[in-house]
């Protein structure tokens, strides 16, 4: 079964760093974007309430994070994807300004957009 994992993370070096791993290790299409946990949004404009929020954010008023998003066949990917963020960020579990969370997919179409014969590979 596929799994979408998402990385979230504020130092843009080690997320750029986090994903020429991942596509290294094909992860399906790699998607990111700005955002900022809700506790970090400012409080004098108004904003629909929620945990993270998806929009350009000026970077003088907030801290900015970086969400990644990919797509990868099985569990074991998800935990290799664990390990490379790890070796990069350092532990996870530690870190307060960095997180990664996986779920699995019990429907997906479109997937993958790569197969591994079109990438290249020899297997």
């Amino acid at each position: 079964m596929a799994y979408m994992i998402m990385l979230v993370a504020n130092n843009m070096e080690q997320i750029d760093s986090v994903m020429d791993a991942w596509q290294a290790d094909h992860v399906d299409d790699i998607v990111f974007m700005e955002s900022t946990c809700f506790h970090r949004a400012e409080r004098q404009r108004p904003r629909i309430p929620m945990r993270l929020l998806f929009e350009s954010m000026d970077r003088g008023q907030q801290e900015v994070s970086v969400t990644l998003f990919g797509i990868v066949g099985d569990e074991a990917a998800v935990e290799h994807c664990i390990g490379q963020a790890e070796e990069v960020i350092g532990d996870l579990d530690a870190d307060p300004n960095a997180m990664l969370v996986a779920w699995p997919l019990p429907i997906i179409k479109g997937y993958p957009k790569h197969p591994p014969a079109l990438r290249g590979d020899d297997e």
